[in-house]
């Protein structure tokens, strides 16, 4: 996080996933302090095939307020993340299906952000 506040990159963006859930992160400079720089966004992608222990889900929702800089939490649903890229803006798109059991399952958008160049941070869209 030291590299990326002294480096200043115009939007750094974090792709991360396979813990069976969905979340979108700015990240900070200092967790600990909600006003400090955020400097990069990250974007984590779920399993479309493997669930998040549904046991888990109050908990993680529960701890959510204590961590203002996650803007998105679902373990629920399985999908993928969709990302489409200008020289303005980072968009990463959190894609559902209806199940994983038919192959002819609906895919719906659960979830947008958008990344502007030259701010890092999350907007949901």
């Amino acid at each position: 996080m030291q590299f990326l506040q002294q480096q200043q990159p115009s939007n750094p963006i974090v792709i991360a996933g396979d813990i069976h859930s969905s979340w979108v992160h700015d990240l900070k400079t200092d967790f600990n302090n909600p006003n400090s720089p955020t400097v990069a966004t990250e974007f984590v992608g779920t399993s479309i095939s493997s669930d998040f222990p549904e046991a888990f889900i109050p908990p993680t929702v529960a701890a959510l307020s204590a961590n203002p800089h996650t803007k998105f939490f679902d373990g629920k649903n399985r999908g993928y993340v969709r990302c489409h890229l200008t020289q303005n803006t980072w968009q990463s798109d959190y894609r559902i299906v209806s199940t994983i059991r038919e192959p002819n399952a609906s895919i719906s958008t659960l979830a947008s952000f958008v990344v502007p160049n030259g701010r890092p941070g999350a907007e949901q869209t």
